[in-house]
């Protein structure tokens, strides 16, 4: 079942929920990572190979709070399920991890007022 910390590839890069996907409105929240160079606009929240092992140890790596996205919920679970996205390795982020970031995300300036409502 889909949960907050699930990962998936989508057009290339690693995205997982932030927030929970039982939410009223059906929707989750989600970000991604990219790594951190001179043109990423995303540098509120850095991480680490420590942090989720995906992430190759030494590689500057943010979360790309500036590219979040509101998704179905329903409609993510069932592509999940059927395959249609890759899931990384490890496929989901760990909670510590997770805590962290949803932490970083209340405080961004780069996700909108209503997209915090689902922290």
């Amino acid at each position: 079942m889909f949960s907050p910390g699930t990962a998936f590839v989508w057009d290339g890069h690693v995205w997982f929920a932030l927030s929970d996907p039982n939410h009223v409105s059906g929707q989750v929240l989600c970000v991604n990572l990219t790594s951190l160079d001179e043109d990423c606009p995303d540098d509120e929240c850095l991480l680490t190979h420590r942090d989720y092992a995906w992430i190759e140890d030494g590689h500057p790596t943010a979360v790309a709070f500036s590219r979040s996205r509101l998704w179905d919920a329903k409609k993510l679970d069932g592509v999940l399920v059927a395959g249609v996205l890759e899931r990384p390795f490890p496929d989901t982020v760990p909670l510590h991890t997770l805590d962290s970031i949803r932490e970083a995300a209340k405080a961004s300036k780069q996700i909108s007022a209503s997209k915090k409502a689902f922290l």
